[in-house]
């Protein structure tokens, strides 16, 4: 394929999505948000915490080592911080990152 094409390519499929991604602020910037959007900006943090929660234990062997410690904590951690600070992404983090040095170096 040539260049042009390409570049061509890329230049049309950015500019598609930076407008598919602008046009609800263009469209509905006078109009007040329903209730249902407020409560679903409200709420998303926590439901995506949640979600987190059971995909981090669908997997966990209850009854094999590590008996499901790493998971536990790293729930517990995320739980705590999301309490405390009420930052969604500074819990996942920091629980995810406590997580992974768990599994990897500590419970091995």
């Amino acid at each position: 394929m040539e260049t042009s094409y390409l570049v061509g390519a890329i230049l049309v499929a950015s500019i598609m999505t930076y407008f598919t991604r602008i046009m609800p602020f263009i469209f509905f910037r006078k109009k007040e948000p329903s209730a249902v959007i407020k409560y679903i900006e409200w709420n998303m943090p926590v439901m995506i915490m949640v979600i987190l929660v059971f995909y981090a234990l669908k997997d966990v062997s209850w009854e094999l080592y590590p008996y499901g410690i790493p998971e536990l904590i790293g729930i517990v951690v995320a739980g705590l911080l999301h309490i405390k600070y009420k930052n969604a992404l500074l819990s996942i983090f920091v629980a995810t990152l406590l997580y992974m040095v768990l599994v990897q170096k500590i419970m091995v």
